[in-house]
């Protein structure tokens, strides 16, 4: 009943939109109703209603008034939560790495694609958001950029190009040393690159400023003289430029990243690791986002110094053997991290990764971290709110506030409850996802023939 409902109101807007050219689906009203909505950012209502309009959030709260020509899904039932943010990926890409380590030129733009089944599996789990990086296996891997996980175009789903550059401190090839020290050389050519260019200005300001001196004590024995040739030569010769090969634009990224203006992703593989990316960040001024491999764990006070968020490994719960004993130990990656006072977000693995199976989705992620102590209250904002701070995009997703984008998830139930569904998925008040026209699951969930 209630989808013939929301198929008849369908109907009728498609209906009024092919009547109307300057009437689109896109632009009607869209109501959640009757539902748990679990704002995140502040109260969560146990009966709400989210009213969406032109792709926002028009109103959320227990007394919002619903216009009569609104879209209407019935939420009895059932739970309504921001859309989940990726902060950290690799699998929108056709190609996750290029074979040349020092690539700062090259952005994932280029290489996203749309129809990736990372995308539409992102729909399919509540994922409205994420940030697509360079890989792992690299140097200076490229620039990464932040989108929308529905789209027919890379155009239509960008949020922010260029977001950010990627490192990493696992060897390409050769030691951690030579690594190190390839990525100190390149950060340095950027670094003098940025002091010539201060040398340079403050030379031309000094010669301005001898310049006016000697024309003003000139002025009153001869004249100023200008002619039309005189000017448009010199407009001529201003408006020459050559264009950037690679190796300066990969320059001009890297003095980006310098300045503050681009934040830098940091790979670390092993606690050693956060030493160096410390160091790399206060010797260059790197606003860093780190990315921890699993050994990172024994890093934790020294991460807690840094009081920033970290982006834990996929595989948060495994066992260690000491080298020394032979004994083995459970490592539970939420429990020491919490227990040492460094915030953190999840990522999860990627499709071809020998993670366990439920590494794969974010739920997972945050329902292991509250076993572990971890209050339900922050498990949802390390999924949605704090990684859209990260990012620098909490103005406009990771909470339902008034004025945000509306990326909302239609749940069947509790959102760490392993028996919980996405009913729907919404992004920019669009339903891209409803679970009842998903061909793929159906055939999944199918009873087989015996």
């Amino acid at each position: 009943m209630l989808r013939n409902r929301i198929e008849m109101k369908r109907y009728l807007w498609l209906l009024l939109s092919l009547l109307s050219p300057a009437f689109s689906l896109a632009e009607g009203p869209l109501a959640i109703q009757n539902a748990k909505i679990i704002t995140v950012s502040g109260q969560t209502f146990d009966k709400g209603t989210v009213l969406i309009r032109n792709g926002k959030i028009e109103a959320v709260g227990q007394d919002v008034d619903v216009p009569g020509e609104a879209l209407i899904i019935e939420g009895e039932g059932k739970v309504v939560m921001p859309g989940i943010v990726d902060a950290h990926n690799a699998e929108g890409m056709s190609q996750a790495n290029e074979r040349n380590a020092v690539v700062p030129f090259l952005s994932v733009v280029d290489s996203i694609d749309p129809n990736a089944s990372y995308f539409e599996e992102c729909r399919r789990n509540g994922i409205t958001s994420a940030a697509v990086v360079p890989g792992n296996s690299t140097l200076i891997g490229g620039k990464a950029a932040i989108v929308k996980t529905s789209g027919q175009y890379v155009n239509d789903m960008l949020i922010r190009a260029d977001s950010a550059l990627k490192l990493s401190l696992r060897p390409v090839s050769g030691s951690r040393m030579s690594q190190m020290a390839q990525l100190r050389k390149e950060l340095q050519k950027a670094q003098d690159a940025l002091q010539d260019e201060a040398n340079k200005e403050e030379e031309e300001d000094k010669e301005e400023a001898k310049d006016e001196a000697s024309e003003e004590e000139a002025d009153e024995d001869q004249p100023a003289e200008s002619s039309e040739d005189e000017d448009e030569e010199s407009d001529s010769n201003g408006d020459k430029a050559e264009g950037p090969n690679a190796e300066n634009e990969g320059l001009e990224v890297l003095k980006l990243a310098l300045q503050g203006k681009m934040p830098v992703y940091i790979y670390c593989e092993y606690a050693m690791d956060i030493v160096a990316a410390k160091k790399l960040a206060e010797d260059f001024g790197l606003k860093s986002i780190l990315v921890l491999g699993q050994d990172c764990y024994r890093a934790a006070d020294l991460l807690a110094e840094l009081k920033q968020t970290v982006i834990l490994d996929p595989t948060l719960v495994f066992w260690d053997t000491n080298p020394r004993t032979r004994e083995d130990k459970k490592v539970v990656l939420p429990e020491i991290y919490q227990q040492a006072g460094v915030p953190y977000i999840f990522q999860v693995s990627s499709a071809n990764s020998r993670g366990s199976q439920g590494s794969s989705y974010f739920w997972y992620q945050a329902a292991t971290a509250v076993k572990y102590g971890l209050s339900e209250k922050d498990a949802l904002a390390a999924l949605t709110l704090e990684p859209a701070k990260l990012l620098s995009v909490d103005s406009m997703v990771g909470s339902i506030e008034v004025g945000k984008d509306a990326d909302l998830v239609v749940l069947t139930g509790d959102p760490l409850d392993i028996s919980t569904w996405v009913e729907y998925t919404i992004i920019g008040g669009e339903i891209v996802y409803d679970r009842a026209e998903d061909e793929k699951l159906e055939r999944l969930l199918s009873p087989v023939a015996e």
